[in-house]
């Protein structure tokens, strides 16, 4: 087994992302650092003009104008796919196949019978691009990127040595990637009644769908590649162009200091064609998702929300589902904001909680904003091949 396959095995879906997106749940796409900040409860909470994703009603609330460049994501391991994948990677195959290791079978088909569990997969959601809003309008070009990294198990040839009807040799067992990187230009109007009281909104977006997918075969043609084989044949060879056009909705309540909020993106879930490779669906979608919020300004200067999706939306890997709760805190004193939350996804067979921190430095005409979401399994190393949860933002905004 090559040192590339290994490789491929811990940071294989880190560079797929970044070579679809070019930055780095389907999830629900948290749009800046803010949203990351705040475990993505922002559909109530939003205060700037990544509104225009997060809900584009509350653009009717954001005075003079906003001019913001952002890009976030984050990315899940389900079933500590990425720790079964390198404990798989790593034995050594070609004594098993030739009989002198039998005590390690049961560690092969123990992880095999691991990785063909329901939900095993890696995916990813984000949002990244530049956005201006004036008076309600918010017009945006960017990116919102999904990734789903699934094993297809083969149990049937499983016996070392063996014929082809059951020959470990002859085994089936990869990996499938799928992208689909929408970049779109965005048209977003938020408008308020009763005096702000009810806030309503929607926003356009012409996308242009690019889809990616190649197999990796551990026992094939994962053989003699390294990394960069693997990225290009998924993100040039087998690329393909769609262009559909997508809605979003939006609305929020204002009851002083409580504030409720609901939106809807991907409202009539555009497919996006595959490219005709053996084992790619012949399209993914864009996935559809109904989200609902409330904020509480518990002070002037402290800000608590919680969010949560009314459905489980389809992801790139399929038949996994994405269903989050989120909550979030804010405290914001002169020149600085912090943040904090945590989110987790009630459609996860391996359901756990990943927590986030952000901070924000701002002065009367420009603000800067990042956070970090981690869960706790593999301590503060972001490259840790265990963790489950691994998401970022950053952004810039001008306001005037």
């Amino acid at each position: 087994m090559s040192k590339s396959v290994r490789v491929l095995t811990v940071s294989s879906f880190f560079a797929l992302l970044a070579a679809s997106s070019g930055t780095l749940q389907a999830q629900f796409p948290w749009a800046g650092a803010r949203a990351v900040g705040m475990g993505g409860a922002q559909v109530a909470a939003v205060d700037d003009a990544t509104a225009a994703w997060s809900n584009p009603a509350a653009l009717a609330r954001l005075p003079g104008w906003n001019v913001q460049v952002f890009g976030s994501g984050v990315a899940s391991n389900r079933n500590n796919f990425l720790g079964t994948v390198d404990s798989l990677l790593n034995l050594p195959f070609d004594d098993i196949f030739n009989g002198s290791r039998p005590d390690l079978v049961p560690v092969l088909i123990s992880d095999l019978t691991s990785l063909a569990r329901e939900d095993t997969s890696v995916l990813f959601a984000g949002a990244a691009g530049v956005v201006a809003s004036y008076k309600g309008f918010a017009l945006s070009a960017g990116t919102v990127p999904y990734a789903g990294i699934y094993p297809v198990i083969d149990l049937v040839h499983i016996v070392p040595g063996g014929p082809p009807p059951n020959g470990l040799e002859f085994n089936d067992t990869g990996l499938y990637l799928a992208g689909l990187n929408a970049r779109e230009v965005r048209l977003a109007y938020g408008h308020g009644f009763f005096d702000n009281l009810l806030l309503v909104g929607g926003a356009g977006r012409v996308v242009l769908g690019r889809t990616y997918f190649e197999r990796c075969t551990v026992f094939g043609n994962c053989e003699n590649k390294d990394l960069s084989e693997i990225v290009r044949e998924a993100f040039q060879e087998n690329a393909f162009d769609t262009t559909k056009f997508a809605f979003d909705l939006g609305a929020q309540l204002n009851l002083g200091i409580f504030r409720l909020g609901v939106t809807g993106v991907s409202l009539n879930q555009p497919t996006f064609d595959m490219a005709p490779v053996a084992g790619a669906p012949a399209s993914v979608p864009l996935p559809r998702q109904v989200r609902g919020g409330a904020a509480v300004d518990v002070l002037s200067f402290i800000t608590v929300s919680a969010d949560g999706d009314f459905l489980k939306a389809d992801t790139l890997a399929p038949g996994v589902k994405s269903q989050q709760l989120s909550l979030g805190a804010e405290l914001k004193i002169p020149l600085f904001a912090f943040r904090v939350g945590g989110y987790t996804d009630f459609a996860a067979t391996d359901q756990h909680w990943a927590y986030s921190v952000g901070v924000g430095f701002g002065v009367p005409l420009i603000s800067v904003d990042a956070s970090v979401l981690l869960s706790p399994q593999g301590g503060v190393n972001p490259t840790d091949i265990d963790r489950l949860e691994l998401g970022a933002g950053v952004g810039v905004r001008l306001h005037f």
